[in-house]
């Protein structure tokens, strides 16, 4: 009985020193964290699911976030989508998130639309990054309003836009809808309605059986000037009076984002689409 006490005692004599020595192993070092690279909302196509609103808690979710994007690029600019209109601009991330917009095009898209809304916040970001989960997080002072954007996908290689992209084209009519009615007019052969601004802010152009010049200006909306042109009689079939009137009529437009030209009346009432003809012959 003495030795199988003593046997016992010694069994358990070793097994306290075996978790001693256990415990005394130190632990491996945890793998460092791997550095989130300056540039991880670069070159992306983030679109907009949702805005909340921290005071009330409340949470507007995008019906199509595919219509309201954002693409930040590693030389400070941006580009993206609000529904019907297309943006470009700078943003900065030294001290707050600054996001400066300038619109391409300012149609009118629609009473269902989050266009002014969706600029107004990204004018208003004051915060933002990576939210954790792979999204993008934009927020306004005091994260009032948090934007929520998920990755949709890699954005395509930037083609530089020249600040003349309307320029020396043959712009050619091709349709004018009436947003009231969402009545569109087709025009049936838009190679005899066209219009090519020049670079030094003077324009001519075609209406049917007529030729017209005149001047134009991007500042502070898009204003068209039309001067002398020839007055023939075209033919009641013709568009001519009411080209020529609409054009005079024009208050904003520019690029629609997918190659056209986009000019609109006062409030988005009528908006005119032209196709590129081809680049304008030297004058």
């Amino acid at each position: 009985m003495t030795k199988l006490r003593l046997s016992s005692l010694v069994l358990t004599c070793l097994s306290m020193l075996l978790i001693m020595a256990v415990a005394c192993v130190p632990l491996p070092a945890p793998a460092p964290a791997t550095a989130t690279p300056s540039n991880a909302i670069t070159n992306i196509v983030w679109q907009w699911t949702s805005v909340t609103d921290r005071p009330t808690g409340e949470t507007t979710m995008v019906a199509k976030p595919q219509d309201y994007t954002i693409t930040f690029r590693d030389d400070g600019t941006l580009s993206g989508k609000a529904d019907c209109n297309t943006f470009t601009g700078t943003y900065s991330q030294d001290g707050d998130f600054i996001i400066t917009v300038a619109p391409d095009v300012m149609a009118a898209c629609g009473g269902d639309s989050l266009d002014q809304q969706y600029l107004g916040l990204l004018e208003d970001i004051v915060a933002g990054g990576p939210d954790g989960a792979g999204g993008l997080a934009l927020e306004t002072a005091g994260g009032e309003k948090r934007m929520a954007f998920v990755n949709g996908g890699q954005a395509g290689q930037a083609t530089p836009t020249p600040s003349n992209a309307i320029t020396s084209i043959v712009w050619q009519w091709t349709s004018v809808t009436d947003r009231p009615t969402n009545q569109t007019t087709v025009v049936p052969d838009p190679e005899n309605y066209t219009i090519t601004f020049l670079d030094d802010g003077t324009l001519s152009g075609l209406a049917d059986c007529n030729m017209f010049t005149g001047a134009y200006s991007q500042v502070d909306g898009f204003d068209i000037t039309l001067g002398a042109s020839t007055m023939a009689a075209c033919g009641e079939d013709s568009l001519d009076q009411q080209y020529l009137e609409l054009l005079g009529n024009v208050a904003a437009g520019g690029p629609d984002g997918q190659g056209n030209l986009a000019l609109e009346t006062a409030g988005g009432e009528k908006r005119m689409l032209f196709v590129n003809g081809g680049a304008a012959p030297a004058p």
